[in-house]
């Protein structure tokens, strides 16, 4: 999840399509393309401007509702404008064709996962790496380091969820401020970060 302000300015953003395995966006207030997987943008007025990446959780309804009872809910119009794909639709023919298919990328396949394993990433300074879903249905807690910053990533599998925290001195999460997980399927998440490495759990 990106801020949608940039140089003071607020955006809309439209999905208008898939480019590298990955939806792209337009905003309406300048017409600028946008690559959802890096908040970069493609091609408009602002080529070459990043949003600022605020994070984001992917969990169950249920879940956030418990934790966030005050939230505000978010709906599209029950029909949207000529020309304009739902979001449910959008999410129906990413299914379909996402857990099927393998949709051209730049780089080529990288093989040291299934195309299809899901991964929650994390980038820190720099460094990239994935930690394959298989592994943390076996290992829910597993304390790491990625860019010298001390972490554990924890996965909730009641509620499917997966959260980074930093350590602080004393060997406890900072629990107030997650780290920003991507959770995605390999293929998406080596498009982008094709030097990530993989966490490994040893034993």
């Amino acid at each position: 999840m990106y801020a949608a302000t940039v140089n003071g300015q607020r955006l809309t953003f439209e999905v208008i399509g898939v480019w590298r395995r990955n939806l792209i966006m337009q905003d309406r207030e300048t017409g600028t393309v946008w690559q959802q997987a890096t908040g970069e943008a493609l091609h408009g007025p602002l080529k070459g401007t990043q949003l600022a990446l605020i994070g984001g959780e992917q969990t169950t309804w249920g879940d956030w509702r418990a934790r966030h009872p005050r939230t505000a809910v978010s709906l599209e119009p029950p029909h949207p404008p000529h020309g304009i794909l739902s979001f449910q639709r959008i999410e129906f023919l990413l299914d379909l064709f996402t857990s099927r298919y393998k949709t051209p990328g730049l780089n080529r396949n990288n093989p040291r996962l299934p195309s299809h394993e899901e991964v929650g990433g994390l980038v820190l300074n720099g460094a990239a790496r994935a930690y394959p879903l298989s592994q943390l249905k076996r290992s829910p807690v597993v304390s790491d380091t990625l860019g010298g910053v001390p972490l554990v990533v924890r996965y909730d599998a009641r509620h499917d969820r997966i959260d980074a925290y930093r350590l602080g001195p004393d060997g406890r999460p900072n629990l107030t401020q997650p780290l920003p997980t991507q959770r995605q399927f390999w293929l998406g998440w080596s498009e982008f970060q094709p030097h990530t490495t993989i966490y490994s759990h040893a034993g």
